[in-house]
This record gives structure tokens, C-alpha cells and sequence, in this order.
């Protein structure tokens, strides 16, 4: 058995059958994400491509261990055969363990590619997630078929706007406690007991976990992850801890804070 996952490298390769590309097309991209929250991308051109020399785009992020250390999770998680198809390009994942193994895994890049964080069914969307926290331009991770530079965010605003209108006028034929859920799952967010959120409120005067101050202190939080992280630790929270629980004005109002600030994060600009 390999040792701590201490790192990934996707290659992205969109070079298949059909036309050759013009000297100047990007064909090939690099991502490696570190556990210390270190992410490092660059992209070849056709030309570089051919010569093994130079990039047409470099650029290195910080995303936080917090963050990273749940993607990394998420990856320890996939299955290790993708289905492979010839005329398309192809991805490969390098899996590098602290106790110096390696391993790959190899895709058609194509898309779906699922993990799971939270039970055992595959249902988080890695291509969608990864473009919703790493802010490269025209990221292809394992997908070059759609839009890529608003489609990790367009998820979370369609989330939020419907919950939204549940929360305003709450109905009893929605399984709000299956479903809300199963979508924070799907969306990739983080269930960590309310920790990192309330962390975050704390730091800007919220003393009391989702009371008193919550309000203005999520007006502060710029973070997409943070806040998805809130709403499902409270919906966690709620509903696994408190079997008395009913939704109330006071707990509709907590989740229409957090679902309004997901949509004013989460919007098209």
C-alpha cells in the first residue's frame, strides 16, 4: 500500500484525430496540486509541444491546505481504470505518496470523472470543482467540451436560487432533509462540523456560531468554498444532531444568509 498522498499532476493532452493544430493552439496543459495548498499550471502550444520546450502560459496559486487536502482526498477516492477512447485526447493523473511512490491513472478527456468524499457513491463532478477553486482561464483539468471559466460556478448559483425560494416559504412535501443534502454533496462542499466557517466568523466578530454578528460577518467572507462549507454543516448539524429540529424562522433565515451570499459569489459577472 502507497503511503500519505502528497501530491497530483493531471496532463491534459488534446491532441487527437483530425486536422494538426496550428503552431500557436494550446494542446497540452499541467496541474499540480500540492497538500501544502501550492498549485502550479502551465500550458504548451503546439510548437512547444513538438520541441519539449517552453510554455505559453505559466502561473502558481495558493488555495490553502484546508482546500487542497479535501481535493486530494476526493482523488485518493477515484477509481484506478478510466475508460479509454482513441479519438479524442487523453488525460493522465500522477499520484505521488510521501513515501516516494508513484502511480498514474489514465482517461479519455472527455469528462466525467467523479469522486466521492462522503459515503461511497462517485457523484462529486472533479472537472466542475476543480475549475470552482483553482482561477486559471480556459482550465481543461479533464473536459475541453464545455465553457469552462463560469461552468464551476454556475452549479453553486443554480443551487442556491432554488433553495432560496424553499427557504422563503418553506414546503413539507420537499425531502429537505435527503435532499439539501445530497446537493452540497454533489457540489463538492466541505461537511467539517461548521469548523472552517465558524473559524472565518470569528475572525470578523461573530462570536457565536451561526447567531448573533453571522449576518454581517458572511457579508465579508469572499469565499465560495467557505460558505458552501457553513450551509452544509448546518444542514448536518440540523438535521443528524437535533431531533427536535424544525424549521423555524430563525433557522430559514440562517440558510437564506448563507444561499444569498452563495448566489452574490456564485453570479455571472
Amino acid at each position: 500500500m502507497p503511503g500519505i498522498l502528497k501530491s497530483v499532476r493531471i496532463k491534459s493532452n488534446n491532441i487527437c484525430y483530425g486536422p494538426e493544430p496550428d503552431v500557436d493552439d494550446e494542446v497540452e496543459q499541467y496541474l499540480t496540486i500540492a497538500a501544502t495548498g501550492r498549485v502550479w499550471f502551465s500550458a504548451r502550444n503546439y510548437n512547444q509541444y513538438l520541441n519539449d520546450d517552453g510554455f505559453c502560459r505559466k502561473k502558481q496559486i495558493g488555495i490553502g491546505k484546508w482546500k487542497a487536502e479535501f481535493l486530494l482526498s476526493l482523488f485518493s477516492n477515484l477509481p484506478q481504470v478510466q475508460e479509454f477512447i482513441t479519438d479524442v485526447g487523453f488525460y493522465e493523473i500522477e499520484f505521488r505518496y510521501d513515501d516516494g511512490e508513484c502511480e498514474k491513472n489514465v482517461g479519455p478527456l472527455i469528462g466525467n470523472v467523479f469522486s466521492h468524499a462522503y459515503g461511497n457513491e462517485a457523484d462529486v463532478d472533479l472537472t466542475r470543482l476543480l475549475r470552482r477553486y483553482i482561477p486559471v482561464y480556459g482550465l481543461w483539468v479533464f473536459d475541453t467540451s464545455t465553457s469552462p471559466d463560469y461552468e464551476g460556478k454556475k452549479a453553486v448559483y443554480l443551487f442556491a436560487e432554488s433553495w432560496e425560494k424553499f427557504f422563503e416559504n418553506p414546503d413539507s412535501n420537499i425531502k429537505f432533509e435527503e435532499e439539501f443534502g445530497r446537493d452540497c454533496q454533489e457540489l463538492g462542499f466541505q461537511m467539517d462540523c461548521g469548523e472552517k466557517f465558524v473559524s472565518e466568523c470569528k475572525k470578523l466578530g461573530c462570536e457565536t456560531s451561526y447567531g448573533d454578528g453571522m449576518k454581517e460577518a458572511v457579508a465579508k467572507i469572499n469565499d465560495i468554498e467557505i460558505i458552501g462549507s457553513g450551509i452544509f454543516s448546518y444542514w448536518r448539524g440540523l438535521t443528524h444532531w437535533d431531533y427536535m429540529y424544525h424549521l423555524g424562522p430563525e433557522e430559514c433565515g440562517v440558510f437564506l444568509c448563507l444561499l444569498r451570499r452563495l448566489k452574490e459569489l456564485s453570479q455571472k459577472k
